[in-house]
């Protein structure tokens, strides 16, 4: 990458203009895992609001990331739980569902660190195109599958199927109470927490034995609901940060991680005629 002059932030209509972007980073970055210039599904019409190059990415091919029109990005909010995926292997030989996926920054980390499949989810329709973009940029996107949410069913496990499982269970969801009045809202505002509510209702079908659910905040009001509902529930949560949230502004940077697993009566019995694998410690 020494002496590779990227492309500074850019608006472009033109969904071919986006192509030929991709096609000169490829060019001058010179990676094996840029995609196919025949991939015309990943010619959209969205504008383009900037490349971004994170140090995660040296390790994987060092493009930038592109971040599409209306997608959030602050990466801030998710610093600790990038540091996860990427020191401490988390997503390693594991299944994982990336809920609020934007511009498929974590699902990417997790496909790059080992992810055995990942399925990532977005209500908005520019995220659900910038995901697939950048995860085809920048790996093999054949264990990626990135599915959209129709906001007549907005829950956290709407498009999942009905048997499907995960080891590990990703978001950066919205953290606030609030009126969506555009696609772009999904990602500051849950009106009335219901995402909230549908992801810890349905954690014990969707979430492995021994799994984990790692969600993170930057919003201290959203915290304390998560640790709150979660412990109604019956669920074992930890905080994985020094800080103490009472001590905090109301929103805050970097964002805080809480982690969700299932409680003991929540874990499927194992029945030992049928073969089975145990439970897996997924620490």
């Amino acid at each position: 990458m020494n002496d590779v002059v990227f492309p500074p932030p850019l608006r472009t209509g033109n969904a071919r203009s986006i192509a030929a972007c991709a096609a000169l980073l490829c060019v001058l970055v010179g990676s094996a895992g840029c995609p196919s210039p025949d991939r015309t599904d990943l010619d959209y019409s969205y504008d383009v609001e900037q490349f971004v190059v994170l140090p995660e990415f040296d390790a994987i091919d060092g493009q930038p990331l592109v971040q599409f029109e209306s997608v959030f990005w602050e990466p801030d909010d998710t610093t600790s739980l990038r540091e996860l995926i990427v020191k401490d292997q988390i997503a390693a030989g594991r299944s994982v569902l990336e809920i609020g996926t934007g511009t498929g920054l974590l699902s990417l980390l997790s496909l790059s660190n080992g992810a055995q499949k990942v399925v990532a989810t977005d209500i908005n329709p520019a995220a659900v195109a910038n995901a697939r973009y950048n995860v085809a940029m920048h790996h093999d996107d054949a264990r990626f599958e990135v599915r959209q949410v129709a906001p007549s069913d907005p829950g956290a496990f709407a498009v999942i199927k009905p048997d499907e499982t995960f080891d590990l269970i990703l978001s950066n969801p919205p953290w606030e109470d609030g009126k969506v009045a555009a696609p772009a809202d999904h990602a500051f505002y849950d009106p009335d927490f219901a995402l909230m509510d549908s992801l810890l209702d349905g954690l014990p079908q969707r979430l492995n034995p021994g799994g984990r659910c790692l969600l993170a905040y930057g919003h201290a009001p959203a915290i304390t609901r998560l640790l709150s509902e979660a412990k109604a529930r019956g669920y074992q949560t930890k905080v994985l940060d020094d800080r103490d949230v009472e001590q905090l502004p109301r929103d805050f940077l970097p964002g805080m991680l809480i982690e969700v697993r299932l409680g003991r009566n929540q874990i499927p019995k194992v029945n030992a005629s049928s073969g089975d694998p145990p439970a897996t410690d997924l620490r």
